[in-house]
């Protein structure tokens, strides 16, 4: 390395040249890569989706689940199994370790599922993979002023718009209502006439014909027959003659009214109150967000432009909220850059030495995003979050070569025999230093799971530019300082400060190394703090990342119908609506369950933890339904975010009875807001029960009689009709009210062969419950009982106490068994999986620092500043209230790469003042700290000082990296305090050690003769 050092001084030019050329390609880069919110993330998990229309959950678990559940067991190496039966569909996922081929798992699947053998009605099971970004990347409202078919034409004519744009994979539309051809029979006439429904269904649906009647000569000329009538028009659809038994015919108005209705609402959706369709876009995994929202905005602008009485408004873009995210983290770069610039001028007092260190900054990062793209990585949070941890930190070996270069210029050699010999004397220290930093990032990218995947990127942004900063301090540091010859400030009150620090330090290293008795005995005090420290601090998967965004889960009673949803989520919009600190509100309803996602202004005057507070106090009083309020982080990796239990077993009734139990005794707890399980009390059902012998009776048989109640019910579709560009389905039905109510199956006739026969002749009515879902993990029934946690509780330590009373209170059946919920299982599977690549980069960095020192003694001595670390980054953790989370973890990580640089110079050059200028141990130590504490001082506050933006949230929202930025700022700061302090005691300790054991060797090798001097 020393080599570079000398053809760049003496090749200026090449040198230029190639920090243009890193300018200009890094420029480029940027210009090319995508943007992202976090790097590509791949999920080893299939889903496969089977759909029974119109049968109930336990039906489908038996019919359909039981089916492809025995199909897929036969799929080699998943983990996990699990399943989900509701109504009318059956949902089983596969999860595979994060190796695996997905590609060749997908086909072993297919080929499962090629001979399954379900009932007629069941459609094909489709398989699905699932992705982090498998969410809308945008939510389009749709309001009209005249909503004429509105639902039909945003089908028809908007959705294809977005539909048409490449990388969108699905287009989902919620709310409207679609307008159809209402047959609404008159019961009278057509018991008159002894029609049926069906009978009037089939009039209509062969009315409206074409059919070819084979082929025709016309003389010499062959031509096809046709044979049609039409219908195409609702008014004449009046005119369809119906043919009666006693051969006399009327038309379809005699028995029905023609008119044009609206199909019942199956879903709910409102804007701020107001009446909308919902629009939601997804995109491909490989595809851009930021490209496809661009697009997506572009078309709804050209559309409102078209005056088509629609007004398209966008309610959520996570195009922006991207951009908004990385220019967060841009800031906090920019900043970070600023503050170093501003230490090294205070610290050096002298403007060209400031500015050749600080060139260091801007090259590397350069350097990195050269990378980067080569590599084909995205710019988002996680890379960038990289170079905002290192760019205090690029300055590091700039600082040591520039100090080095000060220090032999004092000696009265020329600038260019200064920089020669600077470069050699620290070279091996700052590689040896660098290459602790980037080895501790091997074991990063290495690590499985999703951290490797989410966190992969911090690690080689780091590598990039901490190499390319190595590169700068050896070949254009040395060269400016030849080219610029500035010269160190000595006399400025700067100057005299730092002098004046490094005579109080060397006082103080003298003092401490007469009392190493009493600074062991402080440092061994405050390892023991670190454990107390540890068991205070909360856990999380991921950091909250506050975005001013609310999600309020409604659940109903069991059994409730839509419009009594419509009725409770009316109120609760009422209430929201109230609050001054509301920006919008959208409303989502389906079934039993609606959500309200709400979001706050950007100049709010609460944050957002204290609204969600107040909405659970003024929801509370809300009958009939339970509530969830919780504030919806940025990035989300599915569970539940409070306690989580799963209650598994082969009897579903025992399950059930167990997380009943369970259910109660979560309720007893501070902390625990509201329990809730995912197996209901039950959807309230009415089963009709045919007689067999009976029906038989009447010459009929139960699946007939049952068919002809669901049409009586629900209608029948007997054909479409075309107007224009619209297509409208014409169906067949009673009044409205005519089949409302269960006591109204007394008067149900069924039709048998021209006869009327009253249904109670043949049936009885039953009535009971059955779940709404049924759940199961590896073939076991499964029931989650899940718990929300108010504002300010720690999920974490709440449910380890939830888990030792459970233990102790609860029995558990033979056979039923309590595992953690989805969220803690991921945590422990990912915290562990980094735990892992911490001892790794431990180990990792002991073994370079053995190669450097060629001595195992020093390689202990420098890694004793790591145990330190952990105090100061727990420290940290609690004064800024973060949690212990992937980011944290991760940020400790790096700080074993971090911590020991100090050690290593402060080390290396007492060794070379040993070795080559004779110093004893002690005076050697002095004179070591004397010279390396300015760059000690100065390459830490860099480090820490550039992270204070970051760490305090200040400048934007990087939640995410502020558990990282925090661990880092706290353990540099108490490792650096102690290696200048406890690493001297231990280095002197460990030769005096040394001497001893080589004294007592050669005393034995005297006295056994063998000593030759």
């Amino acid at each position: 390395m020393n080599n570079i050092s000398k053809i760049a001084l003496h090749r200026p030019v090449a040198v230029l040249m190639c920090v243009a050329c890193l300018i200009v390609f890094g420029i480029s880069s940027v210009m090319s890569m995508d943007i992202e919110s976090t790097p590509e993330m791949n999920m080893p998990v299939f889903m496969v989706m089977t759909r029974y229309s119109d049968v109930g959950p336990e039906e489908i678990d038996s019919l359909v689940t039981d089916v492809v559940e025995a199909a897929l067991s036969g799929v080699s190496d998943y983990t996990s199994m699990t399943s989900r039966s509701s109504e009318g569909s059956s949902m089983t996922v596969l999860e595979f370790d994060y190796d695996i081929d997905m590609d060749e798992k997908r086909t072993e699947i297919e080929d499962a599922l090629n001979n399954l053998r379900l009932p007629d009605d069941c459609d094909d099971p489709t398989i699905m993979e699932m992705g982090m970004d498998s969410d809308s990347v945008m939510s389009l409202s749709v309001l009209a002023s005249g909503n004429d078919n509105l639902l039909t034409y945003i089908e028809d004519e908007v959705v294809p718009e977005f539909e048409r744009i490449s990388g969108v994979s699905d287009v989902e539309v919620m709310g409207g209502k679609r307008e159809y051809v209402r047959i609404q029979v008159k019961e009278e006439e057509m018991t008159q006439y002894g029609l049926s429904l069906s009978s009037i269904a089939s009039a209509i649906s062969a009315a409206d014909f074409t059919t070819t009647a084979g082929t025709i000569n016309r003389g010499e000329v062959e031509m096809s027959l046709l044979g049609s009538a039409d219908y195409d028009t609702m008014e004449s659809l009046y005119t369809i003659p119906i043919s009666l038994s006693t051969g006399d015919i009327i038309y379809l108005t005699d028995v029905a009214d023609v008119e044009l209705a609206e199909e019942k609402n199956s879903s709910i959706s409102r804007q701020n109150g107001q009446e909308n369709i919902r629009i939601s876009i997804s995109k491909n995994q490989s595809a851009n967000t930021i490209s496809i929202c661009d697009q997506i905005a572009a078309v709804v602008d050209d559309l409102n432009a078209q005056n088509l009485g629609l007004t398209i408004e966008i309610t959520d873009n996570s195009g922006e909220t991207i951009m908004d995210n990385i220019e967060s983290v841009i800031s906090s770069l920019i900043q970070g850059m600023v503050i170093s610039m501003v230490v090294l001028v205070l610290f050096l007092g002298e403007p060209k030495s400031s500015m050749i260190i600080a060139l260091a900054m801007p090259l590397s990062v350069f350097a990195a995003l050269v990378m980067m793209s080569i590599y084909g990585m995205t710019i988002n949070m996680m890379s960038l979050g990289g170079l905002v941890v290192g760019i205090g930190m690029m300055v590091d070996n700039s600082i040591v070569v520039m100090e080095s270069c000060f220090k032999v210029r004092g000696t009265g050699r020329s600038f260019m025999e200064s920089a020669e010999e600077a470069a050699r004397i620290v070279a091996s220290s700052i590689i040896a230093s660098t290459i602790t930093t980037i080895v501790v990032f091997l074991p990063i990218a290495l690590m499985e799971g999703m951290s490797g995947q989410l966190f992969k990127d911090v690690g080689f942004t780091i590598v990039f530019s901490m190499s390319a900063s190595l590169i700068s301090a050896l070949t254009v540091v040395p060269l400016l300082f030849v080219k610029l010859r500035p010269v160190e400030k000595e006399q400025g009150l700067v100057a005299r400060a730092v002098h004046a620090v490094e005579n109080a330090y060397v006082k103080g290293l003298d003092g401490a190394l007469r009392h190493k008795a009493l600074i062991v005995l402080m440092a061994v005090l405050m390892l023991g703090g670190t454990a107390f420290m540890f068991s205070k601090i909360d856990m999380q998967l991921m950091p909250n990342m506050d975005r001013g965004n609310i999600n309020l889960s409604v659940t109903t009673k069991t059994g409730l119908n839509l419009e009594a949803t419509d009725a409770i989520m009316t109120e609760i919009e009422s209430i929201v609506s109230g609050y001054d600190d509301i920006d919008q509100y959208s409303l989502r309803s389906r079934g039993g369950s609606a959500t309200l996602s709400i979001t706050l202004k950007e100049d709010r005057s609460v944050d957002t933890d204290t609204m969600v507070e107040q909405i659970r106090q003024d929801t509370a009083h809300i009958d009939n339904c339970s509530i969830e309020v919780s504030q919806q982080s940025g990035m989300s990796f599915g569970g539940s975010s409070g306690v989580s239990f799963s209650i598994r077993g082969s009897s579903l009734s025992l399950v059930e009875e167990v997380s009943e139990e369970i259910k109660e005794h979560m309720r007893g707890y501070d902390g625990i807001i509201s329990v809730s399980t995912s197996l209901s009390d039950g959807d309230p059902r009415a089963e009709i029960v045919v007689d067999p012998v009976q029906a038989a009776g009447y010459g009929t048989t139960p699946s007939a009689v049952v068919s002809q109640v669901k049409n009586m019910i629900s209608g029948i579709e007997a054909t479409t009709l075309q107007e224009g560009d619209t297509e409208y389905s014409v169906e067949v039905q009673y009044p409205e009210d005519r089949f409302h109510d269960v006591s109204d199956l007394s008067g149900m006739m069924i039709s048998i062969g021209g006869a009327q026969v009253p249904l109670t002749d043949m049936a009885q009515v039953v009535y009971g419950n059955a779940p709404s879902t049924i759940n199961r993990t590896d073939g076991k029934y499964s029931v989650t009982v899940t718990g929300e946690v108010g504002t300010g509780v720690s999920a974490t330590q709440l449910t380890n106490t939830i888990r030792s009373g459970i233990n102790s209170s609860v029995t558990f059946p033979e056979g039923v068994t309590l595992a953690e919920g989805d969220t803690m299982r991921m945590m422990q599977d990912e915290f562990s999986s980094i735990g892992f690549a911490l001892l790794t980069a431990i180990w990792l960095v002991f073994v370079v620092m053995a190669v450097q020192f060629e001595s195992m003694k020093f390689s202990i001595v420098v890694m004793a500043s790591v145990p330190f670390a952990l105090t100061g980054a727990f420290a940290a953790l609690l004064i800024t209230g973060q949690s212990i989370s992937m980011t944290s973890l991760i940020g400790l990580v790096m700080l074993v790469g971090i911590v020991v640089n100090n050690a290593i110079v402060l080390i290396d050059y007492t060794n070379l003042l040993r070795s080559e200028q004779g110093l004893e141990i002690n005076a050697a130590l002095k004179a070591a700290g004397r010279s390396r504490l300015r760059p000690i001082l100065m390459s830490t506050l860099t480090t820490i000082l550039s992270l204070v933006p970051m760490a305090l949230g200040i400048g934007g929202k990087v939640e995410m990296m502020q558990g990282m930025a925090a661990v880092v700022i706290g353990g540099l700061s108490v490792s650096t305090l102690l290696t200048l302090f406890l690493v001297p005691i231990l280095y002197r300790s460990s030769e005096r050690l040394s001497e001893r054991i080589a004294e007592r060797t050669k005393k034995r090798r005297i006295q056994k003769g063998d000593y030759s001097g």
